[in-house]
């Protein structure tokens, strides 16, 4: 949770499925989303960065970015698009999941393809169809 007056700590995971190994171009395009969202704070920046497929479940930097997460070193993660931290969606919810559990909005470049918001929306389509029905979804 990014707390004004504080250094929030920021993850930014960068994930490339090709040789375009220059993350750095896209730093000042994390800073002004982060400054559109919550103002000028002092943030200390984290880069996760790897070349591998969205659907490897076996990926170092995303692996590692979920534990920092989960011990609560992490305030709020900035990628890309939705696409980029998975594209299985199984790990899509599961790392969503582990976000909101923490507290840890998820914020993407690309607003179109807003992580929080397709989260949000699997979250209502779960509740609509499958609690509803009096079988348990998990």
């Amino acid at each position: 949770m990014v707390i004004a007056g504080k250094i929030n700590r920021v993850a930014f995971y960068c994930r490339v499925n090709h040789r375009d190994r220059d993350y750095e171009k896209y730093l000042d395009d994390v800073m002004k989303r982060l400054e559109e969202k919550y103002g000028k704070q002092k943030w200390d920046l984290q880069i996760f960065f790897e070349e591998a497929s969205g659907a490897d479940p076996d990926r170092k930097e995303f692996n590692r970015l979920k534990m920092e997460i989960a011990a609560k070193k992490i305030d709020v993660v900035v990628t890309m698009k939705a696409a980029t931290i998975a594209r299985d969606w199984g790990q899509f919810i599961e790392f969503m999941a582990i976000c909101s559990k923490n507290n840890v909005e998820v914020l993407c470049i690309d607003e179109i393809e807003d992580a929080q918001a397709v989260f949000q929306r699997i979250q209502e389509f779960k509740k609509m169809f499958f609690e509803r029905s009096g079988v348990p979804c998990e």
